[in-house]
């Protein structure tokens, strides 16, 4: 086959990324913040009485299920009881389980029919989170595992100690959460479970005023899902606080998240299912010295959280169409926030597509490590993030980063910190917003190549792989190939990258930095390969001191993105700031 031009790559972008960066202080004006979360006290999970208070019911087609009874409330007698009522659910249940605290062999799991007949509508309501707890320790898998059921509601008690995640619902459209808690007891633990409220692949989710702890990878994750409201609960000690994830549309505000090791996070990763997010909007929560330990297992993604760096507040990687406003983040020992594309996870990203295929390609994952995702619609690029207005800041004292993945970037700016230390005035050693910008760099870069025909680096990348897929005869008949689409890696517009105004808390110096440079000039790079902004320095002095003294330069966009309010309609009720939460100023800022 007819061999492509070259990509101008001779080595992986992340290798240039970790030699050192360089940064801009920003004096920005105080933003405020009106956070409505529920009170910090975390529940008293200790003993708890057991009581049976249930009256067994039906009326118009909706039945009231008690479980257990005021003779035997045995766990094993809750458990089996429970069981049974879902093997002959009806739309419209409600299960009633009693006060106490029951230990339970078995996941509790229901597949959304019964004899062959779909049922849906079903409400699981306890005595109150702090009165009625499902210890699910003896399950070896899930504590509650719902499946392809719609308009589900679970309230009002506690899930412990699952093996794996303590409640899982997929494919539901309508989904309430509230008042519910999932508990590790243990600290910092690898053992833990891995999610605490885990709805995935759902439509229209409400997860409200709950408490959630302990998680091994994220106490509140919302996946693969749209149309999602998540307020006013409290995240502690997990690995991610609260999580949204390849979702559209979502609200998250007046929540809590305070010792996790990252608080809120906005990821899309490269499922590669066609299902990727945008419109998410982060505001009015308290998100607080999340300095704990990352205990995550390693993901099968890159950019799973086990990448997270302890001590940072909110992490938006590779996703576009985000708003984080009117939030107050303090006390994070590393960054406040962070935005990256996934470019910093995975060097893979940026890999050379195999040009001599020959006969021994069997997949388009021969020919780059990320072609099918790459297809599939996925980009690793972030758009269209803006921030601002938030109180961001950090007490004397607790400025001490860390995190595998941004050591090298970490010492960087110790060596900055070093030769100019009047910058961010002591303050902190990475920058409170922190943007890698590299991403933005290789899509605004036209390739030198004129073959490309002033197509961006990251663009004529994808060009490569298209080239190569369409002239290879050897793949199997059924793997049909679509075109990457190249519109994904282009060049960012004006009002298309990563924005930031207005943050900082009383008048002090906000320290905001990307890694790299992220228009193109002839600075940018030195034989083919990008450099970092302490490397400019280095090199050009005159040049590279202008940008750091040019604030304008620095995540300044001529219009931020502003995203829409989340609306979850369940039912005849529809939840959200346009709808159930009109006094909240906050919503439509």
């Amino acid at each position: 086959m007819q061999k492509i031009h070259s990509f101008g790559r001779t080595k992986p972008i992340v290798m240039a990324m970790t030699m050192a960066v360089a940064a801009i202080a920003l004096t920005a004006c105080g933003g405020s913040s009106s956070s409505k979360s529920s009170s910090e006290e975390k529940p008293n999970f200790t003993d708890v009485a057991k009581a049976f208070d249930c009256e067994p019911s039906s009326t118009q087609g909706k039945r009231v299920i008690c479980i257990g009874s005021a003779d035997d409330l045995s766990d094993a007698n809750v458990q089996n009881s429970l069981t049974e009522a879902l093997a002959m659910a009806e739309t419209g249940d409600t299960f009633v389980l009693p006060q106490g605290r029951y230990n339970f062999k078995n996941t509790i799991e229901f597949n959304g029919a019964v004899d062959g007949v779909e049922v849906s509508n079903l409400t699981f309501r306890g005595a109150g989170m702090k009165k009625t707890i499902i210890d699910t320790n003896g399950a070896s898998a899930d504590g509650f595992l719902i499946n392809d059921t719609n308009n589900l509601v679970f309230e009002d008690f506690g899930i412990y100690e699952s093996n794996n995640n303590a409640l899982k619902v997929k494919g539901s459209d309508g989904v309430i959460i509230r008042r519910l808690a999932t508990v590790w007891e243990t600290d910092f633990k690898s053992t833990n479970g891995a999610y605490g409220v885990y709805p995935v692949e759902c439509k229209n989710i409400l997860i409200e005023d709950s408490f959630v702890q302990g998680s091994a990878d994220a106490g509140i994750y919302v996946g693969q899902s749209e149309d999602i409201v998540v307020r006013n609960n409290i995240a502690i000690k997990n690995v991610a606080g609260i999580e949204i994830e390849n979702s559209k549309r979502a609200d998250v505000y007046g929540n809590t998240a305070k010792g996790n090791t990252g608080g809120i996070l906005i990821f899309d990763l490269p499922i590669g299912n066609g299902i990727y997010g945008a419109g998410v909007r982060v505001f009015d929560n308290e998100v607080i010295a999340n300095n704990a330990p990352n205990f995550a297992n390693k993901s099968a993604f890159a950019g799973g959280v086990h990448i997270v760096p302890p001590g940072t507040g909110v992490i938006v990687l590779s996703t576009s169409d985000v708003e984080i406003y009117n939030n107050i983040i303090k006390d994070h020992q590393t960054t406040s926030i962070a935005v990256s594309s996934y470019i910093l996870a995975d060097e893979n990203v940026v890999a050379t597509p195999k040009e001599d295929v020959g006969d021994g390609v069997n997949s388009y994952g021969d020919i780059h490590p990320l072609a099918t995702t790459f297809m599939d619609g996925w980009s690793p690029l972030v758009r269209n993030i803006n921030i601002h207005d938030n109180t961001i800041s950090v007490a004397d004292g607790i400025d001490n980063p860390e995190g595998e993945l941004i050591s090298e970037i970490i010492a960087g700016y110790k060596t900055l910190h070093s030769l100019y230390p009047d910058i961010a005035n002591g303050k902190v050693t990475v920058p409170h917003i922190l943007y890698d910008g590299v991403g933005e760099l290789l899509a605004n870069t036209p390739h030198p190549d004129p073959v490309f025909g002033g197509a961006s680096i990251m663009q004529a990348l994808v060009l490569g792989i298209n080239q190569i897929a369409t002239s290879v005869a050897t793949l199997p008949d059924t793997e049909m190939f679509t075109p990457i689409d190249v519109s994904l890696f282009g060049a960012y517009p004006p009002e298309g990258g990563v924005c930031q105004s207005k943050n900082g808390i009383d008048n002090r110096t906000l320290f905001a930095a990307s890694v790299f440079e992220t228009q193109p000039t002839q600075n940018n790079f030195k034989d083919g390969e990008p450099l970092s902004k302490l490397e400019q320095l280095q090199s050009d002095f005159s040049f590279a001191w202008s940008i750091m003294d040019d604030p304008s330069g620095v995540m300044s966009c001529a219009s931020g993105y502003t995203g829409s309010p989340a609306t979850v309609t369940f039912g005849d009720n529809k939840y959200g700031c346009l709808e159930d939460d009109l006094e909240n100023d906050s919503c439509a800022l």
